[in-house]
């Protein structure tokens, strides 16, 4: 069987991010493509040089990343409120199963800890809460991740960053200590 996926990441007013890095100096993004990655790769084309070398351009304000998207509010309250109740998993865990039921290859979310079962069966162990602002991860066992549902980070089965805003692994911690099999 062969899969392919992808992530599309949809700003709130749906235009792209393109342009210096709010908060440093020599750093230039392109993000925020919403499917639309070969028409904003032109337009950062001319867009990236004229910044850098200190030029006007027409795009450099309506894809600034540090932009105030306002005409898009209600979407963000959405979004916002979405993400604090995903806290709520924080406060009482989101234990899916038993470490007995997690097959070779996959994973699951116990007692805020993301366990992954290699190939040869030994489990493995990360701290479930994201790094980025601190909301549990959950499973994704089609893409095999932990992926936060705050904001959008994805791990791979081994605790390693794939898609930011986190940008620090999750940390390797010890396996719970309810009974399993081996």
């Amino acid at each position: 069987m062969y899969r392919w996926s992808g992530q599309i990441i949809e700003p709130a007013d749906g235009l792209a991010f393109i342009g210096k890095n709010p908060g440093d100096e020599n750093i230039y993004i392109i993000t925020g493509d919403s499917g639309n990655g070969i028409t904003h790769a032109a337009i950062a084309s001319e867009l990236i040089p004229d910044l850098i070398h200190g030029r006007k351009s027409q795009w450099s304000e309506m894809y600034d990343p540090s932009r105030k998207v306002t005409g898009a509010i209600g979407t963000f309250v959405k979004e916002a409120a979405n993400s604090v109740a995903q806290y709520k998993n924080y406060l009482t865990g989101n234990g899916d199963e038993s470490l007995d039921t997690i097959e070779r290859g996959s994973g699951a979310v116990i007692d805020k800890t993301a366990v992954y079962r290699d190939g040869d069966g030994h489990l493995h162990a990360f701290s479930a809460i994201c790094p980025h602002l601190k909301c549990l991860v959950r499973r994704n066992d089609e893409e095999q991740s932990f992926d936060c549902p705050c904001h959008g980070s994805r791990f791979s089965f081994d605790g390693k960053v794939v898609n930011g805003p986190a940008n620090v692994n999750l940390e390797e911690t010890e396996i719970p200590t309810k009974k399993y099999k081996e």
